[in-house]
């Protein structure tokens, strides 16, 4: 995608390996863009791509639900057989 690409040329000193460098640069970007600008980006993307976007967002938003109403398995990399959160 020509935008991540555009981002990262401007950017790439400025980011680490942290996420919390990055959400606010990718944040204040798109929230500066209006919806048509955004979805011409998307068009750019391939049928795959456009995909797993989703996907990821979707996935993203269904754990941030599960996370506020405390549904879930607790693991934290570790098998806490039938630990669930209250």
């Amino acid at each position: 995608m020509k935008l991540v690409d555009e981002i990262y040329d401007t950017f790439k000193f400025h980011f680490s390996a942290d996420e919390e460098d990055i959400y606010p640069i990718v944040f204040g970007i798109l929230d500066s863009k209006s919806k048509e600008e955004i979805f011409d980006h998307l068009d750019e993307l391939a049928h795959e791509d456009l995909a797993e976007m989703v996907t990821l967002y979707v996935l993203e938003q269904l754990q941030k639900k599960l996370a506020e109403e405390g549904i879930g398995r607790v693991t934290l990399g570790q098998d806490y057989t039938d630990d669930y959160l209250q």
